[in-house]
């Protein structure tokens, strides 16, 4: 198959095939993360690519759902876990959307964590 442009993820240079709008290792998003593909998720790529890596574990507690939870498909245990915004103010810009602002994230952590940093309070009402 020929080759046409680059992977539609941001930090992802390598080459796509015609017809695809990712490489060949984002392909494998539809197993493990189905909702990686959309255009204004890109940070869900993120967790397919930790998750082909072997890299399942909650960045902040260490929760693994692959250990806890071995009999379950893997749809299932991936969706246990969030892909976190560091700085969540770069949301949705191109600074904001790479691997170095991402944190692979249990529900309970990813929770916290946005309580205690107010990401849940729209820009315009924080302090």
């Amino acid at each position: 198959m020929e080759i046409k442009e680059k992977c539609r993820v941001t930090w992802c240079n390598n080459p796509r095939k015609i017809r695809s709008t990712v490489c060949e290792l984002h392909s494998q998003y539809k197993h493990i993360c189905g909702a990686a593909i959309r255009l204004d998720r890109p940070h869900l790529m993120y967790k397919v690519e930790k998750w082909l890596k072997g890299e399942h574990q909650c960045e902040s507690c260490g929760f693994d759902p692959v250990i806890s939870y071995p009999t379950l498909h893997t749809k299932a245990q991936s969706s246990m876990l969030d892909v976190d915004h560091i700085n969540s103010d770069t949301k949705r810009t191109l600074e904001g959307e790479q691997p170095s602002n991402y944190q692979l994230n249990c529900k309970h952590c990813h929770i916290v964590k946005s309580h205690l940093e107010g990401d849940y309070v729209a820009k315009k009402y924080r302090k």
